[in-house]
């Protein structure tokens, strides 16, 4: 059984992307936008990854579950915190499996600190998220300038006098 990583969303995209003034499309967006970061991270790393997100001022009356890039978001139902679905997790599956919790919320880190759970800060994991990123567009860079050197254009693979009659057709 793989190790657990659960992210308070909210809590992380307020604390490490700064969106306290943002309007509810612009977080929408950004809610996108870790997702993909978060399936990204994982190609490189190997948890089954949720994300919770806090949903208790709605009018949801169930908890939302989806899948997205094997990434488990959670939306919590009317009156209940994302706090308390993690929580609800931890008490759950950390006897069972080691398990990493991401918020900056002091409380929340303090009530599910205990055996298989750690907790990093939003900040924390925010740049352990970017190192991944950068890695994997260092990666895709060295790949493409070795495939760059691979590739042999088929105008140097003939010689000038095909080449030139190639170029006259071309021209007809």
């Amino acid at each position: 059984m793989r190790d657990l990583l659960i992210i308070d969303g909210y809590n992380f995209i307020f604390n490490f992307f700064k969106a306290g003034k943002l309007s509810s499309s612009q977080i929408e967006e950004i809610k996108g936008k870790l997702i993909t970061d978060l399936a990204a991270y994982n190609s490189q790393k190997d948890y089954e990854i949720i994300v919770v997100f806090d949903a208790h001022k709605g009018s949801n009356m169930e908890r939302s579950s989806n899948i997205y890039d094997d990434i488990g978001v959670i939306h919590s139902r009317s009156g209940e915190t994302a706090d308390s679905v993690i929580e609800e997790f931890v008490s759950r599956w950390s006897p069972d499996r080691q398990i990493v919790v991401v918020t900056s919320d002091y409380s929340q880190q303090k009530v599910v600190f205990g055996k298989n759970t750690t907790r990093r800060s939003s900040r924390e994991f925010g740049l352990e998220l970017e190192a991944v990123r950068n890695d994997i567009t260092g990666m895709v860079n060295k790949q493409k300038k070795r495939t760059k050197k691979a590739f042999y254009p088929i105008e140097e693979r003939i010689d000038s006098k095909t080449r030139k009659k190639i170029s006259d057709l071309r021209k007809k």
